[in-house]
């Protein structure tokens, strides 16, 4: 069941965090008017006066020394937006900080900081995790490093430049911080490029504080993990966040399994190679196909069998896995030539949907009944059954909170208006969330609803109001009589190849913050 969870700022008004105090009546406020109330005027005035434009006019006649200067400027009014953008994200998280104490009596900064970090992302469209780390970088230039900002806001020094100098601090001793910020910020001379600044705040660190090195690594080693970026034209980037020897060892591993190869006689690129045996690694492949699926490829991608030859073959069990493809029946069968869907990915070409389909161990089509919607509809019944689970899935892609990329899979479905309360099981009402993003809709922190099958309206703490669109729309058939001995229409077809994966085993796409 969902809670109502009331916050004194929760109004798109939002008066939180201003000072609500007594004082004299009168004012801009006018008579009678509360503290709370005059400040709301003055920062609505404030506001008015925060609008206009800025215009660069006569680029195409600047010489070259004047287009340098402006963009030197531009930079430079750049970098003072970004440290009036900490100021503000700071305050954010004290009003939330305050809030959550005001409604529950007691201190809860983890959870203060995981809403108002979502809030931030929802207001500049930003990933959660980019939103915190940006969040706890205002917390320490607000705090313990003002200098830092001063410097920021001057434009003297870049927002890497800010993220080096916050990194290489961590560990400091609290008395010895702020002269070691003053030595970082001394040799971030003009014209240094990032990467140069890091090296040298890195040397300094290492050398003035040598002890610091094995805490900051239990640290960083806790943060291990493997990340999985789409890319374009069917591929993905599957990265791994580890100790360095061990990443080094991974890698020489494969050059030197992929150079093996390339003495045989395998035409493959050694990075082709890399990728390849990696792959047959992981998914302990007895036989692959290294043509992408495209007849492009030729034998330019090597056309030969790796996988049972692979040297150095782990002996662990093969790894269940489901891979959930939609392709319409007349595009598997070679009819038409219209994308299919990648679950969590997104469209791919009709060949490579197919051998997909030809290599699947299982396949199931999702039928439904044209007229009575039998999967997507089941009333009051608190189980969702499989069809509808499948529909679902395909349909949402990922979590729909706003700009959540958790995958469906290692999601739970939710009832958008709560079965206790009389919510149906059925499709226009369900939807999937993240386990995180499930406990801030349950316990009331972020409201939502679904005015129509598959959009979901969602209310942020803070009042304003985002909407989520679904993965893939549900196309109506045309409303024509069937004949009675005329076949159910086929809407997208998950294809299964092998057998179920175990859920913690799939990718989550944005890491979120402590507590959740």
């Amino acid at each position: 069941m969902d809670h109502d969870r009331t916050f004194p700022g929760n109004s798109a008004s939002n008066n939180a965090g201003y000072d609500d105090g007594g004082g004299a009546d009168g004012g801009c406020g006018g008579a009678g008017a509360t503290a709370a109330e005059r400040s709301r005027a003055v920062f609505d005035a404030g506001l008015e006066s925060f609008t206009g434009s800025l215009v660069l006019q006569g680029v195409e006649i600047l010489d070259q020394d004047q287009a340098g200067v402006v963009l030197t400027r531009l930079d430079q009014l750049g970098r003072w937006v970004q440290a009036q953008q900490a100021k503000v994200l700071h305050r954010i998280e004290d009003i939330f900080r305050d809030e959550m104490f005001f409604a529950s009596g007691k201190p809860e900064p983890g959870l203060a900081f995981s809403l108002a970090a979502e809030e931030a992302a929802t207001i500049l469209g930003i990933p959660t995790g980019t939103a915190a780390m940006r969040m706890n970088e205002a917390g320490s230039l607000c705090g313990t490093h003002a200098a830092t900002l001063a410097k920021l806001e001057s434009g003297a020094l870049s927002y890497g430049h800010v993220q080096t100098v916050l990194d290489q601090s961590q560990s400091i001793p609290a008395g010895e911080l702020p002269g070691f910020e003053a030595e970082l910020l001394g040799v971030a001379v003009a014209g240094q490029t990032g990467s140069q600044f890091r090296v040298k705040a890195r040397r300094l660190r290492e050398n003035k504080y040598p002890e610091t090195m094995q805490k900051r690594q239990r640290t960083a080693f806790e943060k291990r993990r493997v990340v999985l970026d789409p890319d374009c034209d069917g591929m993905s980037w599957l990265s791994a966040l580890l100790p360095s020897e061990k990443a080094q060892a991974v890698f020489i591993q494969l050059t030197k399994a992929a150079r093996g190869e390339r003495s045989a006689g395998d035409p493959r690129m050694v990075d082709q190679l890399r990728a390849d045996i990696l792959e047959d690694l992981l998914l302990d492949r007895d036989d692959r196909d290294t043509s992408g699926g495209s007849s492009c490829g030729g034998k330019g991608a090597g056309g030969r069998k790796t996988g049972g030859k692979t040297r150095g073959r782990t002996n662990r069990s093969k790894a269940r896995t489901e891979i959930l493809v939609l392709i319409n029946a007349e595009t598997l069968f070679g009819a038409d030539e219209q994308p299919a869907e990648l679950h969590g990915y997104g469209p791919i070409s009709p060949e490579t949907a197919r051998r997909m389909a030809r290599e699947a161990a299982k396949w199931t089509p999702v039928e439904r009944d044209p007229v009575t919607e039998e999967i997507l509809r089941v009333g009051r019944r608190r189980k969702i059954p499989a069809g509808l689970q499948r529909w679902l899935r395909a349909r949402d892609g990922t979590c729909r909170f706003p700009g959540c990329r958790s995958n469906a899979v290692i999601s739970e479905i939710d009832h958008t208006r709560p079965w206790a309360q009389g919510g149906k099981t059925d499709h226009d009402n369900l939807e999937h969330l993240c386990r995180r993003h499930h406990m801030f809709k349950t316990e009331g922190f972020w409201k939502a609803c679904q005015p129509e099958a598959g959009i979901i309206e969602w209310t942020s703490p803070g009042g304003r109001t985002y909407r989520t669109e679904p993965h893939l729309q549900m196309v109506t058939s045309p409303a024509v009589p069937l004949a009675a001995d005329a076949p159910l229409p086929v809407v997208p077809l998950p294809v299964k190849v092998p057998p179920p994966a175990e859920v913690d085993d799939l990718p989550d796409s944005d890491a979120d913050p402590p507590p959740f």
